[in-house]
């Protein structure tokens, strides 16, 4: 408990108690009451209160109180009765009388501790049928007891360091979070961009192979020719004029009903009647070309009804 405290020296004689009176300050701490502050300071709490402008019984941690020490002087009992005074307990009076807490709750019909200025107190057995029973209804200080739990329990205010530094601290995380997500937003559009790129290349690579594949087709067919119109200058018979009747020059054309095949249109038993393998739509050009000028030799232009005449 803090407090800054001048007071008189206390003196008991004969059972009295005498107070200087003299100004002092009190600082009120976590749990204090203004009765207890009255009581450790020989005043009541309704000078307390006037000296400081309180309006009620509710103090704070914190708050400094002017605190006027009354200069009390109590008679000593009269027949065994004591007047209690603010701040008195029964212990203290117990010790003063020289008797014990037990006794006189005993002798005062007392269920607990608690005790009210200004009510008479029985210190000794003999006046017990004197004294009245000093108990009442604990409205005041339940009351004090109460407001002073509440403000106990009020959640205190963070200081303004503290909600700056919270402040701060939520800002640096609202920054980092939008920095994470920028960054997440740029990984996202450069995994896209290179999706793209990947896609584009294949499609590139896929075109190149395609065009290659078109030329090679085209290189085979001229190839193909070349050794069709050789071999027709070579054996006296025009050979491409037949294949192109016959098939417009394709070596691996099927006819449509798959009988025939090829430049000249083999069927398969005529084909490996001349020494052919396979099927001939399958055979280069110049392997078709060699087979039918066998077949032209062994049989003349009689296989090709249509188209013979232009060999």
């Amino acid at each position: 408990m803090k407090k800054v405290l001048s007071v008189g020296a206390a003196i008991a004689v004969s059972g009295t108690l005498a107070y200087s009176a003299e100004a002092a300050s009190h600082t009120v701490d976590k749990g204090d009451t203004l009765s207890q502050i009255a009581h450790e300071n020989n005043t009541t709490v309704d000078a307390i209160k006037a000296e400081n402008n309180l309006s009620s019984n509710l103090i704070l941690p914190g708050q400094v109180l002017e605190v006027s020490n009354e200069e009390n002087t109590e008679a000593p009992a009269e027949d065994g009765i004591y007047k209690i005074k603010s701040g008195d307990t029964l212990f203290e009076i117990a010790q003063q009388f020289d008797v014990t807490v037990s006794d006189l709750k005993a002798w005062n019909n007392l269920s607990s501790d608690l005790i009210f200025a200004g009510k008479t107190l029985a210190v000794s057995g003999n006046s017990v049928e004197q004294a009245p029973v000093v108990e009442a209804p604990q409205v005041e200080e339940t009351q004090e007891v109460q407001q002073t739990e509440q403000v106990n329990q009020a959640p205190a205010q963070p200081s303004e360091e503290v909600q700056e530094q919270r402040a701060a601290e939520q800002a640096a995380q609202e920054q980092r979070a939008a920095e994470q997500a920028a960054q997440e937003q740029r990984a996202a559009e450069q995994a896209a961009q290179e999706q793209r790129a990947a896609e584009q290349a294949a499609a590139e690579q896929r075109a190149a192979e395609q065009a290659a594949q078109e030329r090679e087709q085209r290189n085979q067919a001229q190839a193909q020719n070349q050794s069709t119109s050789t071999s027709s200058n070579a054996s006296g018979q025009n050979w491409g004029a037949l294949a192109q009747c016959e098939s417009s020059g394709n070596a691996s054309v099927v006819s449509s009903n798959g009988l025939y095949h090829g430049l000249y249109q083999f069927d398969v038993q005529t084909w490996r009647s001349v020494g052919g393998s396979g099927l001939p739509s399958q055979a280069s050009a110049a392997e078709q070309t060699k087979r039918a000028q066998i077949l032209f030799d062994q049989r003349g232009a009689q296989p090709w009804p249509v188209c013979g005449s232009r060999l």
